[in-house]
């Protein structure tokens, strides 16, 4: 059904719009870059809210704002927003929790963005104003967001308090294109290592005043690791009106998506084949209908009126197969105890002889139901202010969501396929969760632009947020009316800088900000160390959780030199201090454990970007130093440490190396023929669980990627890439747990292994 589903509505973008291309082609021509070309572009002028505003110079904006275009994605194929985040802009690296593409845990400045419902998200992600982090746990789905449908991105770093809740670390926004910004048809078809197939294809238009695009994009793989395939559908069109004051556009995403991650695995299994998994299933199945409507009125050149109001309507189910260690008497009778102190010792009162370590089979269920709604409303102006120019933004946004989530649990037995180990359900399902949730996020802001002279600038800003968290238990039990609640959480949250022009070539600028992050409803129904929860699988009636306060503080250079065709460049150096931060402390094997604030993180570091041409060579190069360490002393539970993690202050956070390095270039050989290359180096990083920094480390790892593209005829486009040229065996990730089929049960490091040697070649076709 699905595939017929595909071949349908790929037929109807091939055969119902060739006239309309036509027309297109005649009224616009292809503006895309040379072939080859890599470096970031220039942006003169970038959006500094959430919607478009009159636009701020980029050396009035007191931040190391680093963008990509369209061209970008094209020149690059990336398999999704996140590789090509990681491959192009500095500070930000990716650990490869799930083992899914489309899943990947991306960090910048040590700041999380990531599907996974329990991750410490830190970072918020806007697409044409709208807010996409999910409202039960604010994750961000990178298999919702369709690739060929950006235009560009801005990664706004800080604690930008303009762009609302999770703006710990920064802000990544993302326009959309439309048929006034592309024209023409565009049909590509893809595949290669790890069964690997994908059909994209596109199509813009536009006849006076209004406008169309639509694209729609299907990839199926079956994963480079052992029983992880999945299967991506995704679809998104716009249509659209202006004149020379008002734009109107309505656009549209679907998405039906069938992923399969299965994470972690040990380090012995990983020896014999590093293709192998653990334990399987786990799936997690996607599913998005998401309308937006948006509207801009220029009053004057000088006075701008915007608006947007959108439906989101996300429903997410998963099944996980686990096996789970547990500590038995000699009746096989659940003891209390901690993993670690169970094998050997005495049944407490109660149990019967003496104690071992067992491991038992479970399927686990899940479904998600949200349904996400809001608006935001905002006025730009720029006029002179005691005769210097100044541009003022005011705003007004609501954002609401409505999550039911139900969680299953039912007793499976194991069996071995391979080296992995599968479930297979022998007991009936047992409804352990049924909760309702509503919240309601309520924000007014205000940004200042004032030119004190033609080379001083000062901006401030602040943004009031209001939360207000509602939790209902569904199940009509009255041991769990305790589960009720309602949380409320405000405060104003300021900023300001300052940017200097001592020339046209060199730009100085410092600021500070501040935002704050309110806890999820998954995160204030599981805080109890004593009842730990099976995220995002159990909820609990809960001590509450404060929220965590970010300040940024950042300074920096950016300019350019007369050195070969262009040469530019960009400095920063940044501090982000969080109190009262969130994290989820994992005490039981199969993942189980809880939310607790800590005193105090910090992250401080340094980014250097360098980009340019010398006669047919586009390069860029961009570093990041990234120094993530606790600031108090903390005791965290711990899967493995049954006295908990003695955290010192000074230590550094687990899963975030200290230095990455991206090096890339591209040389148009010929006109129509480019060849490319990026070099990533990530260094080493502290195993989740090893928050003393105790253990040895997950090694650092370097590979080299490479790309060409050739336009043999008119109209036809042919490229290929290798990922990891030299085959390199490396890890992104790894974490502390228990091997249950080890033999004794004992602690093991668990790893996040690195895709192997792969190559793909396309095929594109213009119209």
């Amino acid at each position: 059904m699905r595939a017929a589903y595909s071949v349908l509505i790929l037929t109807l973008v091939l055969v119902s719009l060739p006239g309309i291309a036509e027309e297109g082609d005649e009224e616009g021509e292809d503006t895309r870059s040379p072939a080859g070309a890599i470096e970031l572009p220039v942006i003169e002028v970038i959006a500094t809210t959430p919607l478009p505003a009159l636009g701020t110079p980029i050396d009035k904006v007191p931040a190391n704002v680093q963008s990509l275009t369209a061209e970008d994605v094209e020149e690059q194929n990336p398999l999704d927003l996140s590789e090509m985040l990681f491959d192009n802009i500095g500070s930000v690296n990716i650990n490869a929790a799930q083992n899914n593409p489309f899943q990947n845990d991306l960090e910048y400045r040590g700041f999380l963005a990531s599907p996974l419902v329990g991750s410490a998200i830190g970072l918020s992600l806007y697409m044409d104003g709208v807010r996409i982090n999910e409202g039960f746990g604010d994750t961000v789905n990178w298999d919702l967001i369709p690739q060929s449908a950006i235009s560009s991105v801005d990664l706004i770093p800080g604690s930008n308090p303009l762009f609302g809740l999770n703006t710990l670390g920064g802000a990544i926004a993302l326009r959309t294109k439309s048929g006034f910004a592309y024209q023409g048809t565009e049909v590509e078809a893809s595949g290669g290592s790890f069964g690997r197939w994908a059909v994209e294809a596109e199509h813009g238009g536009n006849q006076g005043g209004f406008d169309w695009y639509l694209t729609f994009n299907a990839l199926d793989e079956d994963g480079w690791r052992d029983e992880s395939p999945s299967e991506i559908r995704q679809l998104f069109g716009k249509i659209g009106w202006e004149d020379d004051e008002t734009d109107l556009d309505l656009s549209y995403i679907f998405a039906d998506n069938d992923l399969t991650g299965n994470g972690f695995a040990p380090e012995s299994l990983l020896a014999r084949d590093r293709d192998a998994v653990h334990t399987f299933p786990d799936d997690t199945d996607n599913h998005l209908h998401f309308l937006n409507l948006r509207a801009s009125h220029a009053f004057t050149d000088a006075l701008l009126l915007a608006g947007n109001a959108y439906y989101r309507g996300y429903q997410r189910g998963t099944l996980n197969g686990d096996a789970e260690v547990q500590c038995v008497d000699e009746n096989d009778n659940a003891i209390a105890l901690a993993v670690g102190l169970c094998e050997g010792s005495a049944a407490p009162f109660g149990g019967v002889g003496e104690l071992e370590l067992q491991v038992e089979g479970e399927d686990r269920t899940t479904e998600t139901d949200t349904d996400g709604y809001g608006g935001t409303v905002q006025l730009s102006h720029q006029a002179t202010l005691f005769a210097r120019a100044n541009s003022v933004t005011v705003g007004f946004a609501y954002d609401g969501n409505d999550t039911s989530f139900t969680q299953d649990e039912a007793e499976a037995e194991l069996f071995q396929q391979g080296l992995a180990r599968g479930t297979r359900r022998i007991g009936d399902l047992m409804t352990e969760v049924d909760v309702a949730t509503r919240q309601d996020n309520w924000g007014i802001y205000l940004t200042d632009t004032f030119d004190i002279t033609e080379a001083l600038v000062l901006t401030f800003s602040g943004r009031y947020q209001i939360t207000e968290v509602e939790i209902r238990d569904q199940t009509g039990d009255p041991e769990n009316a305790d589960l009720d609640g309602d949380h409320d959480f405000d405060r104003f949250n300021p900023a300001g800088g300052l940017t200097y022009s001592i020339s046209e070539d060199l730009n100085l600028f410092g600021g500070y900000s501040e935002s704050f992050r309110a806890p999820t409803p998954a995160e204030l129904t599981c805080a109890d160390e004593n009842d730990p929860c099976n995220l995002p699988n159990a909820f609990l009636a809960d001590p509450p959780l404060d929220p965590v306060i970010g300040r940024t503080w950042e300074i920096g250079a950016r300019g350019q030199l007369a050195l070969g065709e262009d040469l530019r460049w960009r400095v920063a150096f940044y501090r982000t201090t969080l109190d009262d931060d969130l994290i989820f402390a994992v005490t039981e094997t199969g993942g189980a454990g809880f939310f607790t604030n800590i005193d105090e993180t910090r992250r401080q570091g340094v980014e250097l970007g360098l980009n340019g041409q010398w006669k047919s060579v586009h390069w860029s190069v961009n570093y990041g130093f990234v120094d993530a360490t606790y600031e108090s002393a903390e005791t965290l539970a711990s899967v493995v440490e049954p006295d908990g993690i003695q955290v010192q202050e000074g230590d550094r956070i687990p899963g975030i190396p200290e230095h990455n390095l991206k090096a890339g270039a591209d040389w148009a050989i010929l006109p129509k023929w480019s060849v490319g290359g990026m070099l990533i180096y990530a260094s080493d990083q502290f195993l989740r669980g090893d928050d003393s920094n105790e253990l040895d480390t997950v090694e650092d790892y370097a590979i080299v990627n490479l790309r060409t593209r050739v336009e043999p005829w008119e109209h036809v486009e042919l490229w290929a890439r290798i990922d990891n040229l030299f085959d390199s065996d490396y890890e992104t990730g790894g974490i502390r747990n228990f091997n249950a089929f080890s033999d004794p049960i004992a602690e093991e490091r668990f790893l996040a292994p690195g895709v192997p040697r792969a190559g793909w070649v396309g095929v594109k076709l213009r119209f």
